[in-house]
């Protein structure tokens, strides 16, 4: 989520202790601050790109590293505002970083909320990455600044009913792609996602035994579009080999939903993985490339993000 929402949403937070909204005010300080922390690991982005890949969504968002973030806010609210009590500017600290979790674990990246115990990326694939309507429902906090209370209950309520929404959308265009392919005696299991653009716009996978099909389904006129057939195969020794990789280890955490394929060309040996979940009309966003030779040992690996060539270490 992007964030512009997640401060607004913290600051909506913030604004059920009934007081005014101010910077001078400790507890809106706390949640929204809490709600934009996470995000610091971005900051990995300075040690490379693949650096933050591997670490983006992963401490920063998880239950004890909100722990953590919202003690420390705790400690600079102390220093700086001199309160008297701290547990409560703990819990509006950690409300406003449970906010940040929450949102951008009900997208399609997912967040690694477990973590240290799993690397396993949850995603809820409810929202897009910036949603217009949540950034619309927490607006009227800021305009009633002098008593945001009711305003912030009306935003989180509307928000509630909102992902409701959403999610018996998600039912309904899964039943829409069930009806669609119901001829299809090879139709397997069938993932939804929001799509990048478009809050009725949904994204699909469908895993059958042979192949897998991905498109976007428009909710409104129930039309499929930027569909794709990818051949599926059962992964040959060199893919499960190249999926131990440091380079497929990597990518194998970094998406729950991808496609591998392989080729050979000029004694060279291709492995191509795909990261299903983020495509335009051309490919998918995030790709990784191995590169084996004739012995089927790695040379080369690349990480593609968009139109970006990353190399990759190999060891």
């Amino acid at each position: 989520m992007d964030p512009v929402t997640h401060a607004l949403i913290g600051l909506g937070i913030s604004a059920l202790s009934g007081q005014p909204l101010s910077p001078y005010n400790p507890a809106n300080c706390a949640a929204v601050v809490g709600a934009l922390v996470p995000d610091l690991d971005v900051l990995t982005m300075l040690k490379g790109e693949l650096t933050f890949i591997k670490h983006h969504r992963g401490a920063s968002h998880s239950l004890g590293g909100f722990m953590l973030i919202s003690a420390a806010i705790t400690a600079i609210i102390y220093h700086d505002f001199g309160v008297n009590r701290l547990w409560p500017y703990f819990l509006w600290a950690l409300a406003g970083a449970l906010s940040h979790g929450i949102l951008d674990l009900l997208n399609s990246y997912g967040v690694r909320f477990w973590w240290p115990f799993s690397k396993k990326r949850l995603a809820g694939n409810l929202l897009m990455f910036f949603d217009p309507l949540l950034f619309i429902f927490f607006i009227p906090v800021l305009l009633t600044y002098n008593k945001p209370c009711k305003a912030a209950i009306c935003a989180l309520l509307a928000t509630v009913l909102y992902l409701l929404i959403r999610w018996r959308m998600r039912l309904k265009v899964k039943g829409m792609l069930q009806s669609e392919y119901s001829h299809n005696p090879e139709k397997g299991r069938i993932v939804v996602m929001p799509a990048s653009r478009g809050i009725v716009n949904w994204d699909f996978t469908i895993e059958a035994p042979r192949e897998i099909i991905v498109g976007t389904l428009n909710y409104l006129n129930r039309k499929i579009s930027n569909c794709r057939h990818m051949d599926r195969k059962a992964l040959s020794p060199l893919s499960y080999k190249a999926l131990q990789t440091a380079p497929g280890r990597l990518f194998s955490q970094f998406t729950w939903c991808y496609h591998i394929t392989q080729w050979e060309d000029k004694g060279k040996h291709f492995v191509k993985l795909m990261d299903l979940r983020f495509k335009n009309k051309s490919d998918f966003l995030y790709r990784v490339m191995m590169i084996f030779n004739e012995r089927q040992l790695l040379e080369e690996a690349y990480f593609y993000r968009q139109n970006d060539l990353i190399p990759m270490d190999i060891m």
